[in-house]
């Protein structure tokens, strides 16, 4: 028997679209421009395709309606707005799948297979969601990654630059899962090494000098919520052992103690550093690794989403008018146009401290420039230093003999590979011989064997 699909959406062209891919595909498809006159179709049908945002009501709404009621037929959401809080929501409904459009027919066609094929997760309730701005096709995966990592209880690894939100998507995971107890958050390189272990499992009384009373750690603190450890990557590899034991069994001895104990808490994890490369390097535990990224989430940083910057900055200036009790009525074209040309090293955490001190300068009215605190040659400078911290955070005191020439090759080597092998225009940039760059990386003379 053929499957029997429902569509609901108010444009006209999205519907045609949509039955005649589906109905070559052999499927029985049926096609309504809102959700009147859907419940003649329930009793048979077994996939609804519905539009978040209908001309007079919200598809999310429709839905959640008859999870109430029981009627758990596998839906997919499309829309053609990129809103968290309603990807969320529509994820945290056991909707299979949320497509953007325009999608392809490929795109419909394998999300339709998807959705009958599973049995979809129902959750009808929710709580508020937690404020994260985007509209771009990067942020709305990212808000379809939140909407299943609310729906179970894995670990989440989210990565990203420094700046980028990664707090903000833990905490927008916990503010739409089950879960009734806190957020907790430890921030691992503000904690000096010896102390991170008692910060994370406590101790008791005696442990250690200055240990005058037995301390709950942030471990005990979540219990019933989420524990968040940002920036894991700099946790010293002696303490990762610990946390493994703690991540698998969700145990711990506290400092001087011999009794182990048991917490009921989701773990969240971020990082802005490479933990595969840490791994290679035999400064991250491999298996740790694979146990902390059980959801693996990435955010790009802003320079390669721009449209999420109008949004952003519109969201900055209502928090700030809210906080500061400023009357800012928007932001000029020529600072916003500045705000996109701009690269913000420092990502969406830049922004806001722009449109704040640009706002508390402003007072009232429109905003009519930015401040950018880094020019573009200070930018190019501070992503060199960046660069050179890490290559010299992974060198020992006696390996920095070779570090020049190391980096000097380093650098050959990715100009060739830029120029296609072509060792005379390297040669030529960098104001150097062809016998000098191939005795650089070391090999013969031209001519040669």
């Amino acid at each position: 028997m053929n499957k029997g699909i429902l569509v609901i959406d108010d444009d006209y062209g999205a519907l045609y679209s949509i039955k005649r891919v589906l109905s070559q595909k052999g499927f029985l498809v049926y096609t309504l421009p809102s959700s009147e006159g859907m419940e003649e179709y329930l009793e048979f049908i077994d996939l609804i395709i519905m539009d978040i945002r209908l001309s007079d009501e919200s598809g999310i709404d429709v839905v959640e309606s008859l999870r109430k009621r029981g009627v758990n037929v596998p839906v997919i959401f499309i829309t053609a707005y990129t809103d968290a809080e309603n990807i969320v929501r529509a994820l945290k409904l056991g909707a299979v799948d949320v497509l953007r459009k325009p999608f392809s027919t490929e795109d419909i066609y394998r999300a339709t297979l998807k959705a009958l094929e599973s049995s979809a997760s129902i959750k009808s309730s929710y709580e508020e969601e937690y404020k994260v701005v985007g509209v771009s096709k990067a942020m709305f995966e990212v808000f379809k990654q939140v909407g299943v990592a609310s729906t179970n209880s894995l670990n989440v690894l989210i990565t990203g630059e420094t700046g980028v939100g990664k707090d903000l998507v833990a905490k927008l995971i916990h503010a739409n899962s089950n879960r009734k107890g806190s957020f907790v958050h430890i921030n691992c390189p503000s904690i000096p090494w010896d102390l991170l272990e008692v910060e994370l499992f406590g101790c008791v009384k005696g442990a250690f000098t200055g240990a005058t009373y037995d301390r709950k750690g942030k471990a005990e603190l979540a219990e019933g919520g989420t524990l968040f450890l940002d920036e894991i990557g700099d946790m010293p590899y002696k303490l990762q052992a610990k946390l493994l034991n703690f991540v698998e069994k969700k145990s711990f001895y506290p400092v001087g103690s011999s009794k182990e104990r048991t917490v009921d808490v989701r773990l969240i994890f971020a990082t802005n550093r490479n933990l595969k490369a840490l791994v290679e390097e035999g400064k991250f535990r491999e298996d740790l690794y694979f146990r902390i990224s059980q959801i693996e989430i990435h955010i790009p940083p802003i320079r390669e989403r721009k449209e999420d910057i109008k949004p952003l900055v519109e969201h900055f200036v209502c928090m700030a008018n809210k906080e500061l009790g400023l009357n800012i009525t928007g932001i000029s074209k020529s600072a916003l146009e500045k705000a996109i040309k701009y690269h913000w090293p420092g990502n969406v955490r830049e922004l806001k401290n722009a449109v704040y001190k640009a706002a508390l300068s402003t007072k009232a009215g429109v905003i009519e420039d930015l401040e950018l605190g880094i020019e573009e040659k200070t930018a190019k400078e501070l992503i060199l230093s960046n660069m050179l911290e890490l290559y010299l955070s992974s060198k020992k005191e006696e390996e920095l003999s070779t570090a020049l020439e190391e980096l000097e090759v380093a650098l050959i080597k990715k100009l060739l590979e830029k120029y296609g092998g072509n060792k005379s225009k390297v040669a030529q940039l960098l104001g150097i011989s062809r016998n000098t760059l191939n005795a650089k990386i070391k090999e013969p003379p031209e001519g040669q064997p």
